[in-house]
């Protein structure tokens, strides 16, 4: 069993207190990692003591140490501190697992002690030949303010039956289908959403999809995430307080505690946020189960949502780094194809990749572990994928681990397709972006309601703010809240939709090859960013704006667009056109050089195409050009005949003595708010 740091410290400051932070925080290089008292003599430290967990270090011992046996260390490290245990990290599995070893993992411990700082017990362990180096254990940050709004009912925002399932909620979660209601925020902008209502028509998740929840704990038993979790059948059907399945951990039905090593994931701590459980809501919640929300990834009714495995590395708010660490290597040894992780170090600390990795090592082997195509448990990639949030800082770098080459990092846009400039990171290290929610944009504010923000699943025992300033109050199943902890999952659920699609059609890609689609699958927002401004915070009582223009070619490489990255995967070339705008596309890139020679014979689109761009007549084709005139920001396809080499007249009918040959091209059409060029699949 971990034991944990006595230390009581509060992690979440106010978006002005993470600022002021940010801009007072040293930038660490390497030769700078260290900074001791004058009078203590770190030789084998990896990190700084600032901030460390009172009570506990995480040391890694050389490998000959551990071959030959490191159980008599303890009695000698008791010779210096008062150790209360010492344990190795992961299970004792470990050592015989190829791939851990190729990463060290079997080579870290962590050590328990009393009596003594954490700077002091470093100098002392230091002085022993076992002992490789001492990284000091550190509480990584949610990535989110974790304060709660309770949700009231809204008025009528959408007919539903202009939605494609029958939850009660879903009109209220602009993030997905945004309709440019300005209950949501007089800054609305209609699509300023991720696209996927015409994305659902194609999948909606697969439950051999398991997605790990590293975060606080998931409610496993909310009415609207209890069947799409994960579960450990072997623990479930077994004994109690036995390890049934062999994986190292007791009772582990839903995944892991990876704060006390036992499978009970807990969220009865005073202190809990309710942060995992909404991360969780939003990859996969239960959808047309007419209950609550709507999940990314949550299914269709038909018992097909992804999979969530809880991977509980916050309890009360607190964490450290070998419970992440943990988390990695549970994931991947339990099935999990996507690590979704909202939480990361203070952007701005790190000055690379290098200093993130010599500072945390425990935590990046196990990523490196998680990912490593040896532990693959997608049936379409080759390796596992890991997505990280940004952070919250506002500082013009993500957070580590998100700013790692190997991962995705996530931005947050509030309901106006527009940074979250009162909170969220950017810059480098930053990949792409989606809705994190934005208070300040709120309609409403300061009323009662805020629906500028995320809307997910929530703990009923968790305190929420049912008024802003007003006391706090619980019994709320659902809630909203902002960060770019809520922007993330939405980029792990539609990655598993990716996942499902893929596998759905035969398809198979290399984790590059993936990320690569994901990241153009995007729509423009930097031609927005070229000057102005927007809310960002209350200064005086009043509201004051925040320029836009730094955040230009800084947040990813755009919004991310459902649609087009399930087209990217089906390999069908999409258009982007204006909603509203009656206009000719040229299509002839789809039919080669000379494709104005063609012989078109029409058009033909399905139904649920037609009534999502919202058409009133057919498209049609002339001269390679299609004219087409979109009313409503939506997605669907349409497939092109054309006939290549028929009788010199152009003739196709009956009476051709020459036919030609046919052509038929399926073409994906985007109707968009903004048809500015994005880079993606265009």
């Amino acid at each position: 069993m971990h034991i944990f740091s006595k230390k009581n410290s509060s992690l979440f400051l106010t978006a002005a207190m993470l600022i002021a932070a940010a801009s007072c925080t040293q930038e660490l290089q390497e030769n700078d990692l260290v900074k001791p008292s004058d009078d203590v003599v770190l030789t084998k430290a990896v990190n700084t003591p600032e901030d460390a967990l009172e009570g506990n270090l995480i040391v890694k011992l050389s490998e000959e140490t551990v071959v030959a046996g490191y159980e008599g260390l303890m009695s000698q490290f008791s010779e210096k501190v008062d150790v209360i245990s010492m344990r190795p990290v992961f299970p004792a599995a470990v050592m015989e697992d190829e791939v851990a070893r190729k990463y060290d993992l079997h080579r870290w411990f962590r050590v328990d002690f009393e009596g003594v700082s954490p700077e002091r017990a470093a100098a002392r362990l230091s002085e022993f030949d076992a002992v490789t180096n001492i990284q000091f254990n550190k509480s990584p940050k949610q990535a989110s303010d974790c304060n709660a709004t309770g949700y009231v009912p809204s008025l009528a925002m959408m007919a539903s039956s202009s939605l494609p399932f029958n939850d009660p909620m879903l009109a209220d979660q602009w993030h997905y289908i945004n309709t440019g209601n300005s209950l949501v925020s007089s800054y609305v902008v209609e699509g300023g959403d991720i696209a996927v209502k015409d994305a659902w028509r194609l999948t909606g998740g697969d439950p051999d999809i398991i997605v790990a929840i590293c975060d606080g704990p998931v409610k496993y038993d909310h009415p609207d995430l209890a069947p799409n979790m994960w579960v450990n059948t072997k623990e479930q059907n077994g004994a109690v307080g036995v390890d049934d399945d062999n994986n190292g951990y007791v009772d582990d039905i839903y995944g892991l505690n990876c704060t006390t090593g036992y499978g009970e994931i807990d969220w009865s701590n005073k202190d809990e946020s309710g942060h995992g459980t909404h991360v969780a809501g939003v990859v996969g919640a239960v959808n047309s189960n007419g209950t609550g929300i709507c999940g990314v990834a949550g299914g269709t009714g038909k018992g097909d949502g992804v999979r969530l495995m809880s991977c509980q590395i916050f309890n009360g708010g607190q964490s450290s780094n070998d419970a992440s660490a943990v988390a990695f290597y549970y994931a991947a040894k339990n099935g999990a194809s996507i690590a979704q992780c909202s939480f990361g170090w203070q952007g701005g600390v790190f000055d690379s990749d290098d200093t993130y990795k010599k500072a945390y090592g425990v935590e990046y082997a196990a990523i490196k572990y998680f990912m490593d195509p040896a532990n693959n448990n997608s049936k379409v990639l080759d390796s596992n994928i890991m997505i990280f949030a940004a952070g919250n800082d506002a500082s013009r770098q993500s957070s580590y681990p998100g700013a790692l080459e190997e991962v995705v990092c996530v931005t947050a846009l509030g309901p106006d397709l527009l940074p979250a400039i009162n909170y969220t990171n950017y810059g480098a290290g930053c990949n792409i972006a989606a809705p994190g929610g934005d208070y300040f944009v709120g309609t409403l504010y300061p009323g009662e309601v805020n629906r500028s923000q995320v809307l997910s699943t929530f703990i009923n025992t968790v305190a929420v703010t049912a008024k802003v300033g007003a006391e706090k109050t619980t019994g709320h199943d659902y809630a909203y809240m902002q960060g770019t902890s809520m922007a993330c999952p939405h980029v792990s659920g539609i990655a598993a939709l990716g996942l499902a699609y893929a596998e759905k059609l035969g398809k198979k890609f290399t984790r590059e090859e993936f990320i690569s689609m994901l990241l153009t699958s995007v729509d423009d927002i930097d031609a927005r960013l070229t000057s102005g401004s927007k809310p960002r915070a209350i200064e005086g009582g009043k509201v004051v704006n925040g320029d836009l223009a730094p955040y230009r070619k800084q947040m990813g490489t755009g919004a991310i667009d459902t649609w087009q990255f399930l087209m990217a995967i089906e390999g069908t070339p999409s258009i982007l056109v204006e909603t509203g705008k009656s206009a000719r596309y040229d299509i002839s890139t789809y039919f080669g050089g000379n494709a104005v020679n063609l012989t078109y014979l029409g058009v033909e689109i399905d139904a649920e195409s037609k009534a999502a761009l919202g058409l009133a007549s057919d498209p049609e084709i002339a001269y390679g050009k299609l004219k087409i005139n979109p009313t409503k920001v939506g997605s669907g396809k349409i497939t092109v005949r054309a006939i290549a080499g028929p009788d010199a007249d152009g003739k196709v009918d009956g009476d051709a003595q020459i036919g030609g040959s046919e052509i038929v091209r399926t073409i994906s059409v985007m109707s968009r708010g903004v048809a500015a060029s994005n880079g993606g699949w265009m």
